[in-house]
């Protein structure tokens, strides 16, 4: 078991983050983050003064956790850029086959918050062009001829395999983008 950190803000953007992935961020309401961070009303609203202030904060916590991991990972996994970027989608079908995986977290949060000027669409933006900028400078290194439309390219397959494995419960998205992201690199 995991001890809880003593920091109060960071028990509550921990818990935060957890009750929003495992539930839905609609589904999870102020009273329960409250009560499942061990901390006082206004302990919490100190810190965050509204819903969606807790929701920006827990995605842009989300957002340079996920990117840390993402690139380390992949960085380990290669020597080379070509290797470095098919490692990307074994990378993703570990995590997709997670037992708690339940889908890109910033994709759901882009889903449940319609709102398109709502600050977590551009969290989401965000890191979507990190990942895009990132992939654009391995496929340089790699030799791929036209950089930018493979990390576009890239974009559709991270996004389809992503879904494929929310949907199907099942990492084999992962393998089929990788498969198919080897033709892109291959026939570049």
């Amino acid at each position: 078991m995991t001890p809880k950190p003593s920091n109060a803000y960071e028990r509550i953007l921990l818990t935060a983050s957890k009750l929003f992935y495992q539930k839905g961020i609609q589904h999870v309401g102020i009273n329960e983050v409250i009560a499942a961070a061990d901390v006082a009303k206004r302990t919490f609203y100190k810190h965050f003064p509204s819903k969606d202030q807790l929701i920006l904060e827990v995605m842009l916590y989300r957002e340079k956790q996920w990117l840390q991991w993402f690139e380390e990972s992949v960085e380990q996994r290669g020597k080379t850029a070509k290797e470095k970027l098919l490692a990307t989608f074994d990378v993703l079908g570990e995590w997709y086959a997670q037992p708690d995986f339940r889908g890109c977290p910033f994709i759901n949060a882009v889903l449940e918050l319609a709102n398109a000027n709502h600050p977590v669409h551009h969290v989401s933006a965000r890191l979507r062009e990190a990942i895009r900028t990132h992939i654009k400078k391995l496929a340089a290194e790699a030799g791929v001829r036209d950089p930018e439309t493979f990390s576009q390219q890239y974009l559709l397959l991270i996004g389809g395999a992503s879904l494929m494995a929310t949907i199907e419960g099942t990492p084999a998205g992962a393998t089929h983008a990788r498969q198919a992201l080897s033709v892109l690199i291959d026939g570049s």
